[in-house]
């Protein structure tokens, strides 16, 4: 007997799809009616997609195979969204969740919030009882990240703030911070009085020279223990049943992740 499906595992207008046709080939759209969907490897009706279970196979026009994935987090982020800054990458995004022990409930920090990639994804770990509340001090930046976090239906767990972290933060009781700002160590005092004790902090920053001054300003604190600092490499493999070898290219270098946690000062 062939089971019913709910209308939650079946396409429905206006719902995104994920078109996956290849690895290099992958096209996240809103379904709907009379739409078509172009690649060079053929056109596919939105139309077609229409009741067909999450994961199906399709064809392209040119009889070429495709499928209908129900879309991750990472294709909206990756796809989906407008950027007018560059972005934490999810292969450093992805660790910093697990250093802070993010989850549902939580209240987050972030300050500089850019094109609200990672905005975005706090909020999606954190729904539907926690909150994230960005700050930036470009007001142009915080449109689009209201722009992108309204696409994705995030912006209810978000709360922005146009507001510069290193002059005060409104709220207290964070249980975690995402700090992503070029002079982090000019905000520690705000930082410190806004962290709930022993909560966790992350500083993503570029260079050698912003990490040095970081973590010296953070041992002068005194507010802070459990100082480490990472770089994350992420190279994939190449995969076929005649030979599986490493990728010609890689993502190396994009940031440092400079992990901290809150502690009484001593007085």
């Amino acid at each position: 007997m062939t089971p019913v499906l709910s209308q939650n595992e079946v396409f429905n207008y206006g719902d995104y799809a994920l078109i996956y046709i290849d690895k290099r080939r992958k096209i996240l759209t809103r379904l709907k009616q009379g739409e078509k969907i172009s690649s060079d490897k053929g056109v596919i009706a939105a139309d077609d997609i229409i009741g067909k279970e999450k994961g199906s196979q399709i064809k392209t026009s040119l009889n070429i195979r495709a499928w209908a994935l129900k879309p991750l987090i990472l294709d909206y982020i990756d796809k989906s969204l407008k950027r007018v800054t560059q972005v934490i990458y999810p292969k450093d995004l992805g660790f910093i969740i697990l250093m802070l022990g993010l989850g549902s409930g939580a209240k987050v920090l972030e300050a500089g919030v850019g094109s609200g990639n990672t905005t975005a994804l706090l909020a999606h770990i954190v729904k539907p009882d926690g909150h994230v509340y960005g700050y930036d001090i470009r007001e142009e930046f915080l449109k689009v990240a209201k722009e992108n976090l309204e696409k994705l239906g995030l912006d209810k767990y978000v709360t922005l703030r146009l507001a510069d972290v290193r002059k005060g933060i409104d709220e207290t009781g964070f249980d975690a911070a995402v700090i992503d700002m070029p002079d982090p160590w000019e905000a520690l005092e705000a930082l410190h009085t806004s962290l709930k004790p022993s909560a966790p902090i992350a500083f993503f920053i570029p260079s050698i020279q912003q990490l040095i001054k970081l973590y010296n300003a953070l041992e002068d604190f005194g507010g802070f223990i459990d100082i480490r600092a990472f770089e994350i490499m992420l190279r994939e493999f190449e995969l076929s049943r005649t030979a599986i070898r490493p990728s010609t290219y890689m993502v190396g270098h994009t940031g440092f992740i400079v992990f901290a946690r809150k502690i009484v000062k001593s007085t």
